[in-house]
């Protein structure tokens, strides 16, 4: 069987069992560093994905606002244009209008008294 002959061969029995024990403890050690690891690598990634998404987010709201806004402004420039393509169309604008309406209506009736024609 198994014979202890020697302090030399206790001492090496120690020995092993001792690097047996630290080998269990090391391996031990690095799965749980290694599974710490692992979660924080997903915890990091939930918190870039909720940041991704955030920024989608952010940037459809952004659009959202800029948009309508952008749409507004185009419109008030053809309404703009509009207006003053009618204002060349049908003449000058209302004020001036009248003004040569009564310039118009004086001409006449100097026109008609002259005729003799007086409503």
């Amino acid at each position: 069987m198994f014979l202890v002959n020697y302090s030399k061969d206790i001492l090496y029995l120690v020995l092993a069992f001792c690097v047996l024990w630290l080998t269990f403890f090391l391996t031990w050690f690095i799965y749980y560093l290694v599974s710490t690891a692992r979660q924080l690598h997903k915890a990091a990634q939930v918190i870039k994905d909720q940041a991704d998404e955030l920024a989608g987010v952010l940037k459809k709201i952004r659009l959202a606002i800029e948009l309508p806004s952008s749409i507004i402004s185009l419109l008030i420039e053809g309404f703009k244009k509009i207006a003053e393509l009618g204002v060349d169309t049908f003449g000058k604008d209302k004020s001036d209008r009248k003004k040569t309406k009564k310039k118009n209506g004086l001409d006449k009736t100097k026109k008609d008294e002259a005729e003799g024609t007086i409503l």
